[in-house]
């Protein structure tokens, strides 16, 4: 056996011995940021650490740096770290940690085996799970879905993703895809979308789609120009904007007869303008069905995340150990 290994053996041998007091590191890859925190049993952050994601370098240079950014967080904490725990982009395979499905948001990242590559790196137990699912678990632990035990996560964002939580567990589907809820088909025949299909909620909802609506608008404008003229009261900026609000409330009414979940949670950078359009949303839930839709905006925001990602790693590990 090999010194990286015995050194893995060691690192789980001391955090079995305390796991009730496990801390964990959470970790939320984008292309972006890496984000990082060391985070409690409680779900208290002891510790944050962020890069910017070196997209153009490729594969080896996005590895190198998550295992940087672990580093410095372990540099800066004198406790024992008990696992890993990432939330990434792409299908990921839970099982084995790879990602399965990835864009060329992150260049090279379909196909990695990202669990056992980083474990390799930090003699740590990983655990890995898509983004979007990553978050979903900390608005169940911390946040808008602490009281639900059956809810959905909704991001709008630059495009429109998804997690489905039944019975305070995660539904992944066998190949990473459940959740897809962007890619549900919103108008048959409607706008191409890069998932090869046509007329897909995300082409309706989303933040590119937002974009594509201002410029029809004014070819100077992008969807914060767009919101920004709705707030003053822009005829043209009000009718987008409606559009997008029947749009979304009537995924979500497909979504509410689907999946039948105690809540819908709502995240991702669009929500940030939420105040403008959020009454009208609630409006148009209420007119285009007479069952009760419970939709509520996320709350943690950056966090989500890396929350998230930690409490997989609570999860799984103690899951391993009982």
């Amino acid at each position: 056996m090999s010194g990286r290994d015995d050194s893995m053996v060691e690192a789980q041998e001391r955090a079995a011995a305390g796991k009730d007091g496990m801390h964990v590191i959470g970790m939320d890859v984008g292309g972006t940021n890496i984000k990082a925190g060391i985070i409690s049993p409680d779900g208290g952050i002891i510790g944050l650490a962020q890069a910017a994601t070196p997209v153009s370098q490729g594969k080896e240079a996005i590895l190198a740096c998550m295992e940087e950014v672990v580093g410095q967080l372990r540099n800066d904490y004198r406790g024992e770290i008990g696992a890993l725990g990432i939330g990434a982009a792409g299908r990921i395979d839970r099982r084995t940690g790879a990602v399965l499905y990835a864009t060329d948001n992150l260049p090279g990242w379909m196909g990695t085996p990202l669990k056992s590559v980083m474990e390799a790196r930090l003699s740590l137990p990983v655990f890995v799970d898509n983004d979007v699912n990553a978050a979903a678990l900390g608005e169940g632990w911390l946040g808008a879905g602490r009281e639900a035990r059956h809810y959905v996560l909704l991001t709008l964002g630059t495009g429109v993703g998804g997690a489905l939580v039944h019975d305070g567990k995660l539904i992944s589907g066998p190949r990473g895809g459940a959740g897809e809820i962007g890619h549900m088909i919103l108008h048959p025949g409607g706008t191409a979308c890069n998932c090869g299909q046509s007329g897909c909620l995300e082409q309706y909802a989303s933040g590119t789609a937002l974009n594509r609506s201002a410029k029809l608008v004014d070819r100077g404008w992008d969807s914060r120009e767009l919101l920004r003229q709705l707030e003053l009261g822009h005829e043209q900026s009000r009718a987008v904007i409606s559009r997008f609000v029947s749009d979304l409330a009537t995924g979500l009414v497909s979504l509410q007869n689907l999946y039948d979940p105690e809540l819908i949670i709502i995240g991702g950078g669009i929500m940030d303008t939420h105040r403008l359009w959020w009454r009208d949303l609630l409006a148009q839930l209420g007119s285009c069905t007479e069952q009760a839709i419970s939709v509520r905006p996320a709350v943690l925001g950056n966090e989500a995340g890396l929350l998230g990602a930690a409490r997989l790693a609570l999860d799984e590990w103690n899951a391993g150990w009982s």
